[in-house]
């Protein structure tokens, strides 16, 4: 295994070729992410580990994902069940070693939250488990900008150190601090492309926003229309946007994967 430099514009290119995936494996990849997010929001239905358990788990069901992406880079039709790899194509042992991972995540992003609400009184907190009302938002101040920031630099890091780490530990059979600091140094020794890379994410989600607004705008009391543009422009884009971590492992990582 060896960890390549990349330039600054592949982060770029990682999202051409998210979108280059989705238009070749249309169908089958966004079936699959609409099962991903529906067995995350499932997961959440668990009686008293229900909030913790998609955060636990996502780490699993993301390698599934990635590996549907990576047969549809070579041109193959990844099948629903694809989506259950994590939990039976690689063993219990590198099982153990996703749900693992998933621990470290639900605990770094449980700490992250915790000191988050030390300014906001635990506001992001309940838009993160949707316990919210969507009444409150309107009033909500300046203090969850705050809070949202002391999140952000807390668990960056801890994203940064598990980026790739689910694809170390199934694909190269790492162990799990060994595959956290791979994944860190990875992306770390990269991080002039996964800036592009996030910054150009942003541009899209706004792009979207914009043609939404324009439709709001040209056509108003017209709700069944923007339902029906922004259901199929939401899956594409979130579909798009798991496609591209694979090439992002793919061009960052020089290795033959197993």
């Amino acid at each position: 295994m060896q960890v390549n430099r990349v330039s600054v514009r592949q982060g770029l290119q990682w999202i051409g070729e998210g979108l280059r995936l989705v238009r070749r494996s249309l169908g089958p990849l966004s079936m699959l992410t609409l099962a991903y997010l529906f067995a995350l929001m499932l997961l959440t239905l668990i009686p008293v580990i229900g909030p913790a358990a998609p955060l636990i788990l996502v780490q699993v069901l993301s390698m599934g994902l990635m590996e549907a992406v990576r047969m549809a880079d070579r041109g193959e039709s990844p099948p629903l069940s694809t989506l259950f790899a994590g939990f039976r194509r690689y063993g219990t042992t590198i099982r153990n070693r996703l749900i693992g991972l998933g621990l470290i995540n639900a605990a770094a992003t449980l700490v992250a939250l915790a000191a988050a609400a030390s300014v906001d009184d635990g506001s992001l907190i309940r838009i993160a488990t949707g316990s919210m009302d969507p009444s409150e938002l309107q009033s909500l101040d300046s203090t969850l900008l705050w809070a949202s920031l002391i999140f952000a630099a807390l668990y960056m890091p801890a994203q940064m150190a598990l980026w790739f780490a689910p694809m170390f530990a199934a694909w190269h059979g790492l162990g799990i601090a060994q595959s956290l600091f791979y994944s860190f140094f990875t992306v770390w020794r990269n991080r002039g492309a996964f800036t592009a890379f996030m910054l150009g994410w942003f541009a899209m989600a706004f792009i979207a926003s914009l043609v939404l607004q324009a439709i709001k705008w040209l056509a108003p009391n017209t709700p069944v229309l923007l339902s029906i543009v922004l259901t199929p422009l939401s899956l594409i884009l979130m579909t798009a946007l798991y496609a591209s971590y694979w090439p992002s492992y793919r061009d960052s990582v020089g290795t033959s994967e197993a």
